[in-house]
């Protein structure tokens, strides 16, 4: 491998070594060369990119990294192989200066992974591959099933207390993958007093799992959608969970915190059941950068009560409505009630069933909708 222009300096030159090469490097360069930069983000410490550059006399493979000088002018092809856990979210190239000497010759698709680039003299392109974690594709039966009892919760540990509620109709030798619910309490709410009311019994057809950390407090939009990650992670070892079927939920601050979970790790979850909330105001995160992060259009079904102080209906309705524009498959229902009701409360001149009625009679119903992720 040669390269005309040495200022690139050992940075580069480290960078490039760390990245193996399939043949030779490119052709040598002057002062009609172009050069190539590829950056990869979404992925952690020590998982690399399987990446594949082809181009005139030109093959190279990166795992990392890297910035590609000296090569002659033509079309190049980029793709991405398959990255265990992870999905590719989209892919963007760019021209500095913009079209070298010419136009601006790039084009991506992210469902295939692959790039192609019309190199121009004097042109660095610059493509940037964005990954998000993707659910395994292995076998769902669980490498660590535990002792339960049915329609009883129980707690498991994957680095904070979580509460499990396993129905009659979960297949006991693990065999057969069942819908999970993730429930996500609000500010002040328990964990373990939230796992009754999103288990009812009978003909529950989902294991209920709400998850603890953050017992009577609000949820922290930053710190605990790992928490609830990993939650998911761990019940999964335990459980024969729907790898397609895994539904999150909350209500007040754990609606939040499911939106906000849900848009930035979009491929883990089939859809969303939420109660008196609403997408972006209270999650940390913008309408844009929300919507921009979501790697599939999942599933949502928003409970919104009307006479809602924290939440007031206008901006509910803003808010959901910015996502169907976006493409989101949302159903909003709209009944009578304020941020928390006790059944029989008087709202809007008359008794209303109650937040947690509401709960069973508008959401519940669309835990068994059919709903799966890809």
């Amino acid at each position: 491998m040669r390269f005309s222009n040495h200022l690139f300096g050992a940075a580069l030159l480290l960078t490039l070594v760390a990245c193996p090469t399939s043949s030779g490097g490119g052709p040598p360069g002057g002062a009609q060369s172009g050069a190539l930069r590829f950056t990869f983000s979404g992925l952690p410490a020590g998982v690399g990119a399987a990446l594949r550059v082809t181009g005139p006399g030109f093959t190279r493979d990166l795992t990392a990294e890297a910035t590609i000088p000296g090569l002659a002018p033509g079309t190049y092809n980029a793709q991405e192989g398959a990255v265990a856990g992870y999905r590719l979210h989209d892919i963007a190239c760019a021209s500095n200066p913009n079209g070298g000497i010419g136009g601006d010759d790039n084009t991506v698709d992210a469902a295939t992974g692959a790039a192609t680039i019309g190199l121009q003299a004097l042109e660095t392109v610059s493509c940037a591959f964005n990954f998000q974690a993707a659910p395994s594709t292995g076998s769902s039966v669980p490498t660590a099933p535990v002792l339960f009892g049915r329609n009883t919760p129980f707690r498991v540990n994957s680095g904070t207390l979580n509460y499990v509620d396993v129905p009659d109709a979960y297949d006991a030798t693990h065999q057969t993958p069942m819908t999970l619910l993730v429930w996500l309490h609000g500010c002040g709410g328990y964990s373990s007093g939230d796992i009754y009311t999103v288990s009812p019994g009978g003909a529950q057809s989902w294991i209920s799992l709400a998850v603890g950390g953050q017992e009577g407090n609000c949820w922290d939009m930053n710190a605990d959608p790992p928490r609830v990650m990993a939650a998911i992670a761990d019940i999964k070892t335990h459980f024969n969970i729907k790898p397609h079927g895994v539904i999150l939920g909350g209500y007040s601050s754990g609606g939040d915190l499911s939106y906000r979970t849900a848009f930035y790790n979009a491929y883990f979850f089939a859809g969303i059941l939420v109660e008196n909330t609403s997408p972006f105001q209270d999650t940390g995160s913008t309408q844009a950068a929300s919507l921009a992060a979501a790697a599939w259009k999942f599933n949502v079904a928003h409970l919104a009560h009307l006479q809602d102080g924290a939440y007031p209906i206008d901006g509910v309705r803003a808010e959901t409505d910015a996502l169907k524009a976006a493409g989101f498959p949302v159903t909003r229902i709209e009944v009578d009630g304020g941020h928390y009701d006790a059944p029989g409360a008087t709202e809007n001149g008359h008794p209303v069933p109650g937040t947690n009625a509401d709960l069973a009679a508008d959401l519940f119903p669309y835990l068994n909708a059919g709903w799966t992720s890809p």
